[in-house]
């Protein structure tokens, strides 16, 4: 019996039958995602974010300031233009240019010397008289002037067009007593040197007293 001749595998099959005999190499472990593995100019501007803000936090708030400083002086600047004319007229006597206690005669006579029909509510107080009114520069325009007695001071009320509604504001300039607000499209100033609690008692009734027809 004749055995077959044995022949050694060359070199390069024997590897390859190995390789092919050998366990499966481990996958690549995946690539991170988490923020570990971010850029890092990401990572550098996430990390500004809370700085950004508090950055626009701060130039919002900057301007409002600057917006209320800026209604502040001119309400300030608006209020001394009052106290002014309110002198003015008390020292020369001319606190009217209609005297008349009746509204029907007032008010026709300065709409038509104004570009606008002012209200002209007649106030029913204790120790209030109407004297009438005149016509005055305030504020760049002209304006209506209403003109009261309380007791033994006079009281100035400016009117003018203006825009929004505001609350009454009271202040003091100067030893007067002002207060000024904005209701139905009218801007109004009273200024007078009565007690402060007479004069806001004429302020409320003149923001809410309605005109008699």
């Amino acid at each position: 019996m004749r055995h077959a001749d044995y022949h050694a595998a060359p070199a390069a099959l024997r590897a390859r039958i190995e390789a092919l005999g050998a366990p499966p190499a481990s996958a690549p472990a995946p690539t991170p995602r988490g923020p570990s593995a971010w850029p890092a100019a990401v990572q550098r501007w996430f990390a500004w974010r809370p700085l950004v803000a508090s950055f626009g936090v701060l130039a919002v708030l900057t301007v409002a300031l600057n917006l209320a400083l800026l209604q502040s002086g001119r309400d300030e600047a608006l209020g001394q233009e009052v106290i002014a004319s309110h002198v003015r007229a008390t020292l020369t006597q001319h606190l009217v240019d209609v005297a008349s206690s009746d509204h029907h005669t007032v008010k026709p006579w300065l709409s038509a010397r104004l570009d606008f029909s002012p209200p002209v509510p007649e106030l029913n107080l204790p120790g209030s008289t109407f004297l009438g009114g005149r016509v005055d520069y305030l504020d760049g325009r002209p304006v209506a002037v209403l003109v009261y007695r309380q007791g033994a001071h006079i009281v100035n009320s400016f009117v003018w067009p203006g825009a929004g509604d505001s609350r009454i504001a009271f202040v003091s300039q100067r030893g007067f007593h002002l207060a000024h607000w904005s209701r139905g499209g009218m801007t109004h100033w009273v200024v007078s040197d009565v007690s402060p609690d007479e004069f806001a008692t004429v302020v409320h009734a003149i923001d809410h007293a309605d005109e008699s027809h």
